[in-house]
């Protein structure tokens, strides 16, 4: 049988007391109650806690380890207590969230800012992960929250679109192609793009982009990162295309041009496992990144 918090509560008021009187009185129980709750706690453990006098109580010394021992578990246990309180109104808790880079560009640092001022005693664990990553997370739940790319096919995956993005053409400031008709005059040029193992759904959109301008990209670098992407465009080995959300990395030499191409624009939604509970927490997250983001869909 473990400890009971009760009995501990009434030796922790009786150690400061020092007095059963006294001791119930704090506690609103009667004497006998109290000394009934003591001798349990005593016969529990297998030994005296209190040497009872005629000037006193005293602690023994197993009674002054127990009173640094007790103080703890009942702290933590007020603290578990308080904290499941709050989890069960989505109050606390983890919450992982899956994001890509045009989210986190679009308004994701100022929602998580609000979100903790409002839920301080949410852990937060976000992580940069391409759409295709994202939803096989979802669907292992080892996130609770995404932000893909729209539409979505999976069947388990429920989505809200919050943020609109589009393709921009990036080309350094002395490049000799003219993108002012758009896409279309790109034709011939070089192209710079992130591998497609890093993300195939942008690598696949580009490609439909480009066959939308009436061309197939003639690729001469394939690159990690879009960051690795925009200073060798502004090397002059090539253009790209890059959402355009990536104009906020202020790479120095580069501009940026519209594609005039409908078919490079795009929603980006927020994500969930429909299979799974949708969690109070999940609820007052997607809440506030409706409230947040979704200025920017039309």
């Amino acid at each position: 049988m473990s400890l009971d918090l009760d009995d501990l509560r009434s030796f922790l008021i009786l150690s400061e007391q020092l007095h059963f009187r006294r001791a119930a009185e704090v506690l609103h129980i009667s004497q006998p109650a109290l000394s009934k709750q003591i001798r349990r706690l005593e016969e529990h453990l297998g030994g005296e806690l209190l040497i009872r006098r005629s000037r006193g109580l005293h602690l023994t010394t197993a009674g002054e380890v127990l009173v640094q021992h007790a103080r703890k578990i009942i702290a933590d246990s007020s603290s578990a207590e308080r904290i499941t309180r709050l989890a069960l109104k989505g109050e606390a808790g983890t919450l992982r969230v899956g994001f890509g880079i045009a989210v986190l560009a679009r308004g994701l640092p100022n929602l998580m800012l609000r979100f903790r001022k409002r839920f301080p005693n949410v852990d937060l664990s976000v992580r940069n992960m391409s759409t295709a990553d994202q939803l096989q997370a979802l669907s292992e739940r080892s996130i609770d929250i995404g932000f893909v790319r729209l539409p979505v096919r999976t069947e388990n995956i429920e989505t809200i679109p919050v943020v609109k993005e589009r393709l921009m053409i990036v080309l350094s400031e002395h490049s000799i192609h003219d993108a002012k008709k758009g896409l279309a005059a790109l034709s011939r040029a070089p192209f710079i793009l992130p591998c497609r193992a890093d993300s195939a759904s942008f690598y696949d959109h580009v490609f439909r982009t480009c066959r939308a301008a009436g061309f197939m990209p003639t690729v001469v670098q394939e690159t990690d990162v879009f960051f690795t992407a925009l200073n060798l465009v502004r090397a002059g080995l090539g253009v790209s295309i890059a959402p355009s959300a990536v104009e906020l990395m202020r790479v120095p030499q580069i501009r940026f041009a519209e594609t005039r191409v409908p078919e490079g624009e795009w929603n980006i939604g927020i994500a969930w496992n429909r299979q799974r509970p949708r969690s109070v927490l999940v609820e007052h997250f997607v809440k506030m990144a409706r409230r947040e983001l979704s200025s920017s869909v039309r």
